[in-house]
Formats: C-alpha cells, structure tokens, sequence
C-alpha cells in the first residue's frame, strides 16, 4: 500500500508517461521505423528527467508483448498492421506504465476499440474490496460482447517501487480469486484482444531481461557486465539493444545467454498469439482510492 508521499511519485511520473504516449502516438503510421519510435520513446523519457522502467515494446500484429526492436532493426510499420506501443517510467523506482495500439485496416480497428472498452469497462470496477476477478469478468465480457476474445494467460499486475510485476496479478478473464483490492494499492490494468485463439506462446527470441542474482561466471567481461547491468538498472528489465555499443553482437548474445544458463538474468520471451492473429493492448496505470481510483497516465 502506497504512502502519500509515493502516491505523488506515481502522479507526477504517470503525468510525464502520459504526455509522452501522446507525443508518440503520431508516429505510429505507415513508413515509420519501429526502432524510430522505441528510441524516441525512450529518450523523451530521459529528457523529462525520469528514466525507462523497461525498454519501449512496439509489438506488430500477432507479437502481443515483450518485443522491442534490436539496435539493427529494420522494419517499418506496413498497411493493415496492427501496433502495439507498450512504455513505462519511473521516477526513484515509481513506476508508470501505459500503452497503447493503433491500427491501418479496419479489421484492426475492431480491436482497438474494443480493448479501449475493456480498460475503460476494468477501470470502472476498480475500488477497494473488489476481487480481482471482476475487472477480469469487466474486459472478457467487453471482448466476447464484440466476438472477440480476451488474451487469457496475459494480465495486469501490481506495481511496488523497483518492482513492475508485484504481488498481484490482474486477470482477463472472470474468476473469483479471493484477492481484493485496498486503498493505495498502484495496479497496472492491461487488457488484450484478439480474433484468435486467445493465449500467447513464447517464441525463441529473446530481446529484454532483468537482473535476478550475482552468479560466478569464468570471464572477466562477463563479470563486469553483469556488474553493470545490477548498478544501472536495479532489477528492472532492459534491452539487449542498450548494451550493443559494449561489445559485437554474436559476443553480446553469447554472453547475455551464459549469464540467463547460470540463473543471473531472467530472459524475457517474446510472446506471439497462438493461432498467429492480431492481438491488441491498452493500459493505464491506476491508484485504488478510498471513492474508486485515480488514472495516473491519462
């Protein structure tokens, strides 16, 4: 449960985030660099004197979450993609996360609405004493109601200071789960639509990680890395990209993979739809009050 003094934190870096989103949100078009809009993302964060709680996610068409572009990415947003723009901030640790997703084709635009309708219908239920179940029934009704379906193993999740998923995890779907929410509790609510098979899978590439435990590693510059990476980002994910001026991309790779076999760093996987279909996501961060909630990142 968050203190007065932390909930101005959340304010004051989920007031940044917000503008940020909005200064983004026109890039997402046809033509436009995937890699343009991460980095751009990221270094309005910085100049707004916060920092990345995560590298920027900009995930196309069935890629529902955990892609962000390697320093070498080439690709462009094309006509009829469906894209998703997932960023976070945090200021000290506190933490703001929003996203949002924009479609070229109308079939896209189906799923964009209807996920905007989720969130708003989640937010709506949000209060203390509720289960965390009933935001879950709020964004799979909202889906089913348009035929579509809810992501069922993605969720929202609580925030805590240097944590970006803490101790509760928000559903999609309905289900009592026993779990209520309290007054200061920050949560992240995060619905996902597709006309698919409603579950993501991990693929094999891996682009973010986190910190999770010095372990004993033979190479120096594995050591010093591995170091760097526990300093600089204090446990919060970061991007394989961040660290490509360090060292060639093959030796980089080798080495974030020895550091992931060893239990040092947790990888990141990213995760596609399972039936290969558009998948949308939008996302507010949001303090339970003692009326209901407050928006932080609108």
């Amino acid at each position: 449960m968050a203190q007065e003094s932390e909930i101005e934190a959340y304010r004051k870096v989920g007031k940044i985030l917000a503008e940020i989103r909005e200064t983004i949100r026109p890039m997402v078009k046809p033509g436009e660099s995937i890699l343009r809009i991460a980095e751009t993302a990221e270094s309005l964060i910085r100049e707004r004197g916060v920092k990345p709680a995560f590298p920027c996610n900009v995930s196309v068409n069935d890629i529902a979450a955990h892609y962000t572009p390697p320093a070498d990415a080439d690709t462009v947003i094309q006509e009829g993609d469906l894209v998703k723009v997932d960023i976070g901030a945090h200021l000290d640790g506190y933490i703001a996360d929003t996203a949002f997703s924009v479609a070229t084709d109308q079939e896209g635009e189906l799923l964009v609405q209807t996920v905007e309708k989720a969130l708003q219908a989640a937010t709506e239920v949000v209060k203390p004493g509720v289960d965390i179940g009933e935001i879950g029934r709020a964004v799979e009704e909202t889906a089913t109601a348009a035929g579509l379906k809810p992501i069922r193993n993605l969720t929202g999740h609580s925030l805590a200071r240097w944590t970006l998923h803490a101790g509760l995890s928000i559903p999609n779907i309905r289900g009592e789960t026993g779990q209520k929410l309290q007054v200061g509790d920050v949560i992240a609510l995060e619905p996902f639509v597709t006309s698919g098979a409603g579950y993501v899978e991990d693929k094999r590439e891996i682009l973010i990680y986190r910190y999770l435990h010095d372990r004993p590693v033979r190479l120096r510059m594995t050591r010093e890395l591995l170091r760097d990476i526990k300093r600089t980002y204090n446990g919060l994910p970061f991007a394989e990209r961040w660290l490509a001026k360090r060292m060639s991309k093959l030796r980089l790779k080798l080495t974030l993979k020895e550091l992931v076999e060893v239990g040092a760093l947790w990888p990141y996987h990213v995760l596609a739809e399972r039936s290969g279909k558009k998948v949308a996501q939008a996302e507010n961060t949001i303090i339970v009050t003692e009326e209901g909630c407050e928006v932080t990142t609108e």
